[in-house]
Parts: C-alpha cells; sequence; structure tokens
C-alpha cells in the first residue's frame, strides 16, 4: 500500500501530512513550535493508520550498524537565499557528519544556529541518505546528498534541495 506524506515548517510553526487514498485516509497536524511536535504527529500517525486504515508505517531510523560511507564528498557549505548549511565530519564515529544550519544574508543572526547530527541509513551510486536529528528526543529526518548530471551538489534537507556553495 503506498502513501505520501508532506512536512513544512517556518519559524515557530510545523506542518505536517500524511495521505493514503487508496483508504481515502488523510492526517494532517498544524501545531506552533515545539521540538516534541514531530515524534508527537509520528506516534499520533502511526496509531490512526493501523486503525482508520489497517496500514502499519516503516519507521525511519539508521540501522544499528551504519551504513559505510565516504564523507569527504558532503562536506563544506550550501547556501540558498537567507540560509547556510555547514557539514562537517561528525562526532558519532566513522561515516558520521554534523550539519549547522544558520541564517545568512538578511536572516543572519535571526535565530540560534541548529545543529543534526546525521547517521548514514543508505549509499548508492545516485545518492546517499542519512537520518538525522539534533538530539535523542527529536524524531529521525531523512537528509538526501545526491549530484546532478552536470556534478553540482545538492543537500535536500527539511523539504528543501540546497546546493552546495564550498
Amino acid at each position: 500500500m503506498r502513501g505520501f506524506g508532506h512536512d513544512g515548517s517556518t519559524f515557530g510553526q510545523l506542518a505536517y501530512l500524511r495521505a493514503i487514498p487508496e483508504k481515502g485516509l488523510a492526517i494532517a497536524l498544524l501545531t506552533n513550535g515545539g521540538g516534541a511536535a514531530p515524534k508527537v504527529f509520528e506516534a499520533l500517525c502511526r496509531e490512526l493508520c493501523a486503525e482508520l486504515a489497517g496500514v502499519t508505517m516503516p519507521a525511519f531510523a539508521p540501522a544499528s550498524e551504519p551504513v559505510a560511507v565516504e564523507t569527504e564528498p558532503f562536506l563544506g557549505s550550501y547556501k540558498r537565499e537567507g540560509f547556510l548549511m555547514t557539514i562537517t565530519d561528525g562526532d558519532g564515529g566513522p561515516g558520521t557528519l554534523r550539519l549547522r544550519y544558520e541564517g545568512a544574508d538578511g536572516l543572519a543572526g535571526t535565530f540560534d544556529p541548529l545543529v543534526w547530527h546525521l547517521t548514514p541509513v543508505s549509499h548508492t551510486p545516485v545518492k546517499t541518505v542519512f537520518a538525522g536529528r539534533r538530539n535523542e528526543k527529536d524524531a529521525w529526518i531523512p537528509v538526501v546528498f545526491y549530484a546532478l548530471a552536470d556534478s553540482s551538489r545538492y543537500v535536500h534537507f527539511g523539504v528543501r534541495a540546497t546546493a552546495k556553495s564550498a
């Protein structure tokens, strides 16, 4: 059974949507901030999908034995209007990364930088997927690195693709 979803956020607001068209089910949650919202939505969505549609949602998290990944191609800065992400080697062992997310340009200094710890989940020649979270209380979210045909590199994080700038 296939479903789809979309999450979004802006300063102080979070939104979540999941749909299983075959079962006529849509679940949405709109919140005003709060680090607990992703875990609350995940638990709520799992329960509702099971009860109302008989569907078990797969969990997204790194495996107990992380995938071996060479991190060098992902290191550097990724920038889009108003935001800068800096990727460095992580402190969680080989293959882990650290993602620092902060305001840039007109948004510089408007919020404290946020840091995610990334653990590899899968690796193919086309893309590499990491599971990221800020701390152990947060739900895991996908962070995807890929290169286009012209060799330009991107990170897809928080529903947005951002080009590597340095």
